[in-house]
């Protein structure tokens, strides 16, 4: 076994010249203090068994991805600011190092599972997802394979889905979502199977002309009725006129999740006096993070169920899948292009279509999954333990 000895005044002096010297890849067998110094004792990658493997040590590898920084003097709050940040440095080492031993250790005890924690992790589902339909699936029949039919239960459907046959259906979720082509095409649906006459189309958007614009050209293309409104009181009148119409559809104005004027719209929508069932429109390109914020700011909406749209534009369908589990919110419909009305599917019946257009978006970008982002997604104790 090759080691070698690097000193410096603190511990993260010291981890720098074992990177630089050996790599990030280098693994630590020993740290000792003397007088304000500090010494590592380090070997090269491959030079000693890793931890995980068999191996009974107590080394583990440096990880390079937290950014050197320049540190103040040693003296007052200067030093005890620098060792904070040494003790923090090495406790992401160490919970590092910690996470990949205990995802190793799972992997080797229970493979299936670990099969099928990885296809959760290639499909995009977020962890605390993955970890009960892989969980329900090997309490199952102890495969991996079980794990689709687990996620196609998990999926909530709305049935009857709202625009669909009688009632007013108002569409939500902030701009570029695609609202108004989904709204053309729910009408255009509506008026193909029922006759034009039988929809009404409102469009409460009076900030974008251009989105007016658009439904008042699908309006006349269909040649369904359209009212614009800019009050609650207006909304009111426009409803009162279309009140012989089978469905109305409205299109409420494309705001930012954190636009004030969100909650202003949706309180027009709940002083209308009549039975509104809300749609919240899902972007599907999106991360899971604007995903959660988008059904955060529109719960007032109180929707009954969500479209999920631009489902051609996603390379994962998994963030939008785990988003909608969590919040056990139905899905009435799915956008996957711009056509009107062919590119609208309604979801009752077609929950395994979805899936496995999901599993097809992964087979088209096959990259095998990162086992470090995996321990760190299935460790969440590890995380934690440290606190």
């Amino acid at each position: 076994m090759d080691t070698m000895s690097f000193n410096g005044n603190s511990m993260r002096e010291a981890l720098r010249r074992v990177r630089d010297e050996l790599g990030p890849e280098a693994v630590i067998m020993d740290t000792r203090h003397d007088s304000g110094a500090v010494e590592i004792i380090a070997a090269r990658p491959g030079s000693v068994p890793i931890p995980g493997a068999g191996a009974d040590t107590d080394c583990f590898r440096i990880d390079d991805s937290e950014p050197a920084v320049e540190l103040p003097g040693d003296t007052g709050k200067d030093s005890v600011s620098r060792l904070q940040q040494e003790v923090g440095s090495l406790r992401c080492l160490l919970e590092s190092q910690l996470a990949r031993l205990i995802w190793d250790e799972r992997s080797r005890c229970s493979p299936e599972l670990a099969s099928a924690l990885r296809k959760c992790g290639q499909l995009g589902i977020d962890s605390d997802i993955a970890r009960k339909l892989a969980g329900s699936a090997m309490a199952g029949n102890g495969s991996w394979r079980a794990l689709l039919p687990e996620l196609v239960r998990a999926l909530a459907v709305s049935e009857p889905a709202p625009g669909t046959g009688a009632g007013i259906v108002a569409i939500c979720g902030p701009t570029g979502v695609g609202k108004t082509t989904t709204i053309a095409k729910l009408a255009a649906r509506q008026a193909l199977r029922e006759g034009p006459d039988t929809v009404g189309l409102i469009t409460m958007d009076s900030y974008r002309v251009a989105a007016r614009e658009q439904l008042e050209n699908y309006g006349r293309i269909l040649g369904v009725s359209v009212q614009q409104v800019s009050s609650a009181e207006g909304l009111s009148h426009a409803l009162d006129r279309l009140a012989s119409r089978k469905l109305v559809l409205i299109d409420t104005a494309g705001m930012g999740q954190r636009d004030p004027r969100l909650r202003e719209q949706l309180a027009w929508l709940e002083a209308a006096g009549r039975p509104i069932d809300t749609l919240l429109a899902l972007p599907a390109n999106v991360q899971g993070g604007t995903l959660r914020q988008i059904i955060t700011q529109f719960a007032g909406a109180r929707p009954a169920a969500a479209i999920l749209t631009k489902v051609d534009e996603a390379t994962s369908l998994g963030p939008a899948l785990s988003a909608v589990i969590r919040e056990q919110l139905p899905l009435a419909w799915v956008t996957n292009g711009q056509r009107v009305p062919e590119d609208l599917q309604r979801m009752h019946g077609r929950e395994s279509w979805l899936i496995k257009l999901a599993v097809e978006m992964v087979r088209d970008d096959p990259a095998p999954p990162d086992e470090q982002a995996l321990a760190w997604a299935y460790t969440r104790e590890v995380q934690h333990a440290w606190a």
